[in-house]
């Protein structure tokens, strides 16, 4: 059992970075990220996680003896009870026993789950919704991850996909690949979206702000364009916040939930005006009307939402056991 002044690890793991972080209490001692190089396979991976958690622990000035445990949240889908990585498309795994290899190459007990989840975790316990018992988190990127938090613990379901947000069909009888809310709402598709229409010369101040190299159109471009009024920008984020907040009217009327954290690289980089987007579709939607009290508001950890996350559900099981 872990003393409870101990600190923990938490880790962020993606397609492209590993973060991580060593917490104490709800502070961060030291954070770091590193290239994930998932192409080298999973001994690889796990190797560059023991090189970022050796490097958080050298900036924070901590003995790996003196760590209680670590938590990570991993992409795809997690048997968070067995610690295994079912499937995980952007690192190319199937039924990965992540758990087991990182104790082992680590030497601490370790705990695994979905990388939304420990996201939504995280806003629930120290971020945006801190103040509810019942909350669902959405957070927009790549592609649109979910995760809800129920009788204050997080919800798995049976089956331990609950959560996966992004692969609600919002449009059934639209082409395939059109038909989910990640379809028709992730910042991929934005991107692509305003790709396909300035070079089919429809004009926008991100060729100006992007150097015509439309490659580098990130979060940041996108929040710019929209602040300096671009019409193009303007019309194809509102339309990707339509779905958001379809999809939140949606959640929040199936199970009567008093806050959604909408989190994410775009909602960072909009903030506000993103919220108050999505917000104006979902009063529009949602049912019955008394239910437009639900808070919609924006990640108050940002990027550090994961590694938090991660820690701190560490800590919450470790102890139990």
């Amino acid at each position: 059992m872990a003393k409870n002044d101990q600190p923990y690890i938490g880790i962020d793991l993606g397609g492209t970075n590993i973060q991580a972080g060593l917490l104490s209490g709800e502070k961060l001692l030291a954070t770091d990220r590193l290239k994930t190089k998932a192409d080298g396979g999973e001994d690889t991976v796990i190797k560059r996680i023991a090189k970022v958690v050796s490097s958080v622990l050298e900036k924070a000035d901590v003995k790996i003896d003196d760590v209680a445990g670590l938590g990570i949240g991993a992409p795809g889908a997690v048997n968070h009870k067995k610690g295994v990585v079912i499937n995980a498309v952007n690192l190319r795994w199937t039924d990965f026993p992540l758990g087991k290899a990182l104790e082992k190459e680590i030497g601490l007990p370790a705990v695994v789950d979905n990388d939304v989840n420990v996201g939504t975790w995280g806003e629930y316990m120290a971020g945006a919704g801190k103040d509810y018992d019942e909350l669902m988190g959405i957070f927009v990127g790549t592609g649109i991850g979910g995760g809800f938090v129920l009788g204050g613990e997080l919800y798995h379901g049976a089956l331990m996909t609950a959560g996966e947000v992004g692969h609600t069909v919002i449009n059934a009888d639209a082409p395939l690949g059109r038909r989910t809310v990640e379809n028709l709402a992730s910042r991929t598709n934005i991107v692509n979206q305003l790709r396909q229409l300035i070079l089919a010369n429809h004009p926008s101040i991100i060729s100006e702000l992007t150097g015509d190299d439309l490659d580098k159109v990130r979060s940041k471009v996108l929040a710019e364009a929209f602040n300096q009024e671009d019409d193009l920008a303007i019309e194809v984020i509102g339309h990707a916040a339509h779905y958001i907040g379809v999809t939140i009217a949606n959640a929040v009327t199936l199970l009567s939930l008093p806050c959604v954290v909408v989190g994410g690289g775009l909602t960072e980089a909009l903030q506000q005006d993103w919220i108050e987007l999505i917000r104006d579709v979902f009063d529009e939607y949602v049912f019955p009307p008394g239910l437009s009290r639900c808070k919609i508001v924006a990640s108050k950890l940002g990027d550090d939402a994961g590694i938090i996350g991660a820690a701190l559900l560490a800590k919450q099981r470790l102890e139990k056991d």
